[in-house]
């Protein structure tokens, strides 16, 4: 069983003034649902699940970041990819070759859409070299490398059939597998003048040191672009988070004054751009953010102190409604129920 880290300060702004969203007898077992459903529990036997079943969430009262306290360890985070990941995300099959087409349609229009903006604010400017993080199966590089015109570009993917498909369908040369639960650069190219983060700071262990990393890797004059980042206070006011937040692998969620907060402590200045796939950033139904980000050390925080009391209050309403919350507690009682029969018998799948 590995051991589980706790985190006692604010992953985002370093602080310890954090209050307790939800009681520690509180269960969020989405995950061991899936599991169950798939009949798939001795698999992960080896696995500590412990920090998704009982994560502790938690609110900054600093920067208002909802953050889980518990966390998995690298190779919890590593079996959640290599073996989870095809559990929860069914029925679509990543395992192997071909990658479903509706797959490929649906993450290239938000590539074309996601340039397409970024061409038409300035952002592509002057850029000859690209780095893109969590590119699934390489839609983005193959767009700037056809209708760009841009040879200079690398990807980093967790999926070994999308980094497969990347290389042998596109012939995208330059796609690795990116490190868990962090990145780093495993390219001769040490500098980029455009760092695309595909949702890198919501999952990441420690999302410091990703903007740290990126601002490293960024040439001087160099951009990071965030996007399908979501903003949490409008999640909130519907019935679907544990989809587009509070799952296995999500570690903290964001507002969008929260997240904008977080970068602008790490030292970048952030520009606000309307999200291509969803409409204007005023829209309810546009949960997701995108961000434009470039270091500068000059740039004062301004943290939404203010914010915190009332996402609170948001996230245990949400809780307190959820009609997932019974069945949660009934899962996790059958998951510890077929623990414990794993344990003396000795394995075995563990049924309903």
């Amino acid at each position: 069983m590995n051991t589980v880290i706790e985190f006692t300060s604010c992953p985002s702004c370093g602080r310890q003034q954090t209050a307790l969203l939800l009681p520690p007898c509180t269960k969020l077992a989405t995950t061991l649902d899936l599991i169950y459903e798939r009949g798939r529990a001795s698999e992960f036997s080896a696995v500590d699940l412990s920090p998704f079943v009982d994560p502790d969430f938690a609110i900054c009262e600093n920067c208002a970041v909802i953050f889980a306290m518990k966390r998995s360890t690298p190779e919890a985070a590593a079996a959640y990819y290599g073996r989870l990941f095809h559990v929860i995300e069914a029925p679509l099959p990543f395992d192997t070759l071909p990658i479903p087409e509706r797959f490929i349609e649906r993450s290239t229009k938000i590539a074309r859409d996601l340039l397409a903006t970024l061409s038409a604010n300035g952002v592509l400017d002057s850029v000859r070299s690209v780095l893109w993080v969590r590119c699934n199966a390489g839609e983005g590089l193959k767009i700037l490398r056809d209708e760009y015109g841009l040879t200079e570009i690398f990807g980093l993917e967790y999926l070994p059939s999308l980094i497969r498909h990347a290389k042998e369908v596109w012939g995208l040369e330059n796609v690795e597998p990116m490190q868990i639960p962090e990145f780093e650069n495993p390219f001769p190219r040490q500098k980029f003048d455009l760092i695309v983060l595909n949702e890198a700071f919501s999952h990441a262990h420690e999302p410091a040191t990703i903007a740290d990393t990126v601002k490293m890797l960024l040439a001087e004059g160099g951009a990071a672009v965030v996007y399908n980042e979501k903003d949490h206070s409008e999640i909130l006011k519907s019935t679907k988070l544990f989809p587009y937040g509070m799952n296995f692998f999500h570690k903290q969620i964001y507002t969008r004054r929260s997240l904008e907060a977080f970068l602008e402590l790490c030292g970048y200045r952030v520009e606000e751009l309307p999200h291509p796939t969803i409409g204007r950033p005023t829209s309810l139904k546009n949960t997701k953010i995108l961000y434009v980000l470039r270091p500068d050390a000059g740039v004062t925080p301004r943290l939404p102190t203010e914010e915190g009391p009332s996402m609170a209050l948001a996230f245990q309403s949400w809780w307190g409604a959820h009609k997932w919350n019974k069945r949660r507690l009934r899962v996790v009682a059958l998951f510890e129920r077929g623990r414990r029969g794993r344990e003396k018998f000795g394995g075995g799948e563990a049924r309903r």
